[in-house]
């Protein structure tokens, strides 16, 4: 009897025991096969993500669109980059732009590192109806998508826009930010400023702003010759990238000065591939010839980089 009821209790025991690692078993190959379900989903769901028409192939490919002579492969690619010239006229045919867009002038595509992976970007810029634009993009798992078109906001009284665009090393050595310029004026006045953008986590921010130059009338001057004289401030500007465990800087020197202006404005020539012709026109009036009177001040400006806000700002 004795070794009968030993005889049961080691077959519970070994029972239990084998129960409890059919148990174990079973539940670690079904957590793996909900985690390889789940990864699966995942990498579907993100193939999904990928919205046809949002991302482009190659920055070729939208450069020879934007060049093409067949006006509906122009208007399929306007329409993908949502770019729309600004309204600088009393008149403006909206429709006729949307659904017959120009070919685009001087179309020129660079790449360079505009963030800190290794992967460069793609910069494309051209002049649409006498107004530059640049087209930002970055590569991702769905192709090439745009991450900003500078232009939009920008005011331009410098055409043909000689040097609108810069993309200086400012903080690293190898990785470029971009340089814009805007100006706007009439017939007496005139003011050009500059924006500093970096692309941080796949977006354009602007992390400084001065201004390089700014004519005025001359206050309390009085004399037969006052629309000829101009207070003019012009601002040189250098970026000290970051070496030896020191922050990047952006020094900023000024200079105010009494100037009179004589003779008249330079003519240019252009060349424009829509008409397929040659253009004269004057350069604005800033750039007659000018002639100091007096210096009246200088100063210099030094702005550091501050990680935590991501932007320039003044030294204390």
């Amino acid at each position: 009897m004795r070794h009968w009821k030993s005889r049961l209790t080691a077959f519970l025991i070994g029972f239990g025991i084998g129960l409890a690692l059919f148990l174990i078993v079973s539940f670690i190959v079904g957590f793996l096969r909900s985690r390889l379900q789940t990864s699966t989903r995942q990498e579907a769901l993100g193939q999904q993500g990928c919205v046809a028409g949002e991302s482009f192939s190659s920055p070729e490919e939208i450069l020879a669109s934007l060049k093409n002579e067949d006006v509906s492969v122009r208007r399929e690619v306007f329409r993908r980059l949502f770019l729309y010239p600004g309204v600088t006229t009393t008149y403006y045919d909206y429709e006729r732009d949307r659904d017959y867009p120009e070919r685009v002038e001087r179309a020129e595509l660079k790449y360079v590192n505009l963030d800190d992976h290794k992967d460069e970007e793609a910069v494309l810029t051209f002049m649409r109806y006498e107004n530059p634009v640049a087209l930002i993009l970055k590569k991702d798992e769905c192709g090439w998508r745009l991450v900003g078109a500078p232009s939009a906001w920008l005011r331009f009284e410098d055409y043909p826009y000689q040097g609108w665009l810069e993309m200086p090393e400012t903080l690293k050595r190898g990785t470029h930010e971009i340089l814009l310029r805007e100006s706007t004026g009439d017939a007496t006045r005139y003011v050009r400023n500059a924006r500093l953008l970096k692309l941080i986590d796949g977006a354009l921010v602007q992390v400084a702003e001065f201004t390089e130059e700014n004519i005025k009338p001359a206050e309390g001057y009085a004399k037969a010759d006052w629309s000829d004289v101009k207070q003019r401030d012009t601002t040189r500007h250098s970026f000290l990238p970051e070496t030896n465990g020191e922050k990047s800087r952006l020094r900023i020197e000024t200079q105010e000065e009494l100037i009179k202006y004589s003779g008249s404005p330079a003519a240019y020539t252009y060349w424009l591939e829509t008409d397929g012709a040659w253009h004269v026109a004057r350069k604005q009036w800033r750039t007659r010839d000018a002639k100091r009177l007096r210096l009246l001040n200088t100063r210099t400006r030094e702005l550091v980089w501050d990680e935590q806000r991501n932007k320039f700002i003044e030294e204390r």
